[in-house]
C-alpha cells in the first residue's frame, strides 16, 4: 500500500494534476482580481449612479440630519445609517454583521466616498455643518443567493475544465507510460520487449528509438550468452579428458597443484555454463512444492563441521514454496560458503534463518566477517567481480559465484539483498513468494 501511495505521489500525472489546479487557480484569480479593480477605479454608470444616490439620500435625512426621517428611510430597505457630528446616533439594520473590515474603495469624487465587498456597500457623505452621514447598504437574499450560485457554477465548471484538460494530456502522453513500463522490463532481463508506437511526433520518435535500443541490446547480449554457451561446453570434454589422464600418471609425481588449477577450471567453466543455460533457456526452472525448511537445513547442516560453525533458526514445520530444489541448493551453497570464507575460523558462527510472513518467504545468511565497502555492493553480482583481489587470492573465487545466484534467485521470481558494513559482518536475504 506504502509503494502504490509513493508510487502515485511521484507519478508525473500527479505532479501534472496539481500544475493544472495551481493553474486555474491562480488565472481566475488574477482575471477577477483585473476585471474588478479595473471597474472600481473609472467614471462607469453604477459609480455615477452610486454617487448620485448618496446625495440623495443625504438630501432625504436633511441638513442638519434628521433622526425620524432617518429611520423613515431605513425601513425601505435593508439600510444602516450612522451619524457622527455634534449628536452621534444610529438607526436601521443594527443587528446583521455588515462586512466592513473586508470593504475595498471603489470611487470617490467631492469628498463622497464609496466602499463595497460584492453587493454591500458603504456610502460617507460629509456634511456642510462638519458632520458625517455613512450609509451601509446591505444585500438583498436574492443577490447572496445569486452569489452563492455563482461560486457553485464557478467551482463546477473550473473542476470540469482542469478534468477535461488532464485527461487530454493524458492521453498525449500515454508513450511516457509506455515507455516506463518498457525501461522496467529491460531492467528486469526481459529483451524482447517491444512498446507500443502510436500518434506522431517526438514521443513516436523516442518509442521508435527505444525498440531499436532493446532490439540491438538483445542481439548483443543472446550473442554472449550464446558464445559463453557454445565456448563452455566445447572446454569441458578436453578438461574431462584431462582429469582423467592425470588420474593415470604415475603417482610418484607430484600433480596436486595441476589437479588444484583443473579443479578451478572446471568449477569456473561449470558456473559459466550453468548460468548460460539459465539465461538462454536451455535450462530453466523446474519449480515443485518444496519443504524449505528441510532444505535450508539440508544444505547448512553440510557447513557446520567447518569453523566458525553454522547457527541455524528455522521453523519446525514445513515451510511449502514452488522452487527448484536443485538451482536453489546451488544458490544457498554460494551464500553459505561465502559466509564461512570470509569469517574469522574463531569468530562467531554464521547465522541461517528461515522467516515466514503471509505469502513471503526469507532466507537470511549472516556472516561476522570482514564486511563488504558500500561502493562495491552494487557491483556483487556482476559477473568476474571480485571485491578486492589481494584479499580474495587466498580465499579463491573467480566472481562467478554470486552472478550464478542472483540468476537463479531472478528465475525464481524472486530477489537479493545485501546489508554489509566493514569489519562487522554481511546478511544476505533472499526473498520469494511461497
Amino acid at each position: 500500500m506504502a509503494r502504490v501511495c509513493r508510487r502515485i505521489r511521484q507519478s508525473l500525472f500527479t505532479k501534472l494534476a496539481l500544475v493544472l489546479v495551481m493553474g486555474v487557480v491562480a488565472i481566475n484569480a488574477v482575471t477577477i482580481h483585473l476585471y474588478t479593480t479595473q471597474k472600481r477605479e473609472y467614471d462607469t454608470t453604477l459609480n455615477l449612479s452610486l454617487l448620485q444616490y448618496a446625495r440623495h439620500l443625504a438630501d432625504q435625512v436633511g441638513s442638519p440630519p434628521d433622526r425620524s426621517r432617518a429611520e423613515a428611510l431605513a425601513r425601505q430597505r435593508p439600510m444602516r445609517i450612522t451619524y457622527t457630528g455634534k449628536a452621534s446616533w444610529v438607526v436601521g439594520e443594527t443587528e446583521e454583521t455588515f462586512p466592513e473590515r473586508f470593504l475595498v474603495p471603489r470611487f470617490s469624487q467631492e469628498g463622497i466616498e464609496i466602499l463595497n465587498l460584492h453587493e454591500n456597500y458603504r456610502l460617507r457623505v460629509p456634511l456642510a455643518s462638519g458632520g458625517l452621514l455613512i450609509f451601509d447598504l446591505f444585500s438583498t437574499e436574492a443577490e447572496r443567493s445569486a452569489l452563492r450560485q455563482f461560486g457553485v457554477y464557478f467551482l463546477v465548471a473550473s473542476c470540469l475544465i482542469m478534468l477535461a484538460i488532464y485527461l487530454v494530456l493524458r492521453l498525449l502522453l500515454r508513450p511516457i507510460e509506455w515507455l516506463t513500463e518498457g525501461a522496467e522490463s529491460v531492467r528486469d532481463g526481459k529483451l524482447d520487449t517491444r512498446v507500443q508506437t502510436r500518434g506522431s511526433g517526438q514521443l513516436r520518435e523516442l518509442c521508435e528509438t527505444f525498440n531499436q535500443m532493446a532490439i540491438r541490446l538483445e542481439t548483443l547480449v543472446t550473442g554472449q550468452r550464446d558464445l559463453v554457451l557454445g565456448v563452455s561446453h566445447e572446454l569441458r570434454t578436453p578438461l574431462t579428458r584431462l582429469k582423467l589422464r592425470f588420474e593415470m600418471l604415475d603417482t610418484e609425481v607430484d600433480t596436486t597443484a595441476i589437479k588444484q588449477d583443473v579443479r578451478q577450471m572446471e568449477t569456473m567453466i561449470t558456473s559459466l555454463l550453468e548460468t548460460a543455460k539459465m539465461h538462454h533457456g536451455a535450462d530453466g526452472i523446474r519449480a515443485q512444492s518444496t519443504d524449505m525448511a528441510q532444505l535450508v537445513a539440508r544444505v547448512a547442516n553440510g557447513y557446520q563441521a567447518q569453523p566458525p560453525g553454522i547457527v541455524l533458526d528455522i521453523p519446525q514445520e514445513p515451510v511449502m514454496a514452488m522452487v527448484d530444489p536443485q538451482k536453489m541448493t546451488i544458490a544457498l551453497n554460494t551464500l553459505l560458503d561465502n559466509a564461512i570464507k570470509y569469517s574469522a575460523p574463531d569468530g562467531p558462527s554464521v547465522e541461517v534463518s528461515l522467516r515466514v510472513r503471509g505469502d513471503e518467504v526469507s532466507i537470511s545468511i549472516t556472516d561476522h566477517g570482514i564486511g563488504i565497502p558500500e561502493e562495491s555492493i552494487s557491483h556483487l553480482f556482476d559477473p568476474f567481480y571480485r571485491v578486492d583481489e589481494s584479499r580474495t587470492r587466498d580465499t579463491g573465487g573467480y566472481g562467478l559465484g554470486l552472478y550464478l545466484c542472483q540468476t537463479i534467485i531472478k528465475a525464481h521470481r524472486a530477489h537479493i539483498e545485501v546489508e554489509s558494513t566493514l569489519g562487522v559482518g554481511t546478511t544476505f536475504r533472499v526473498i520469494f513468494q511461497s
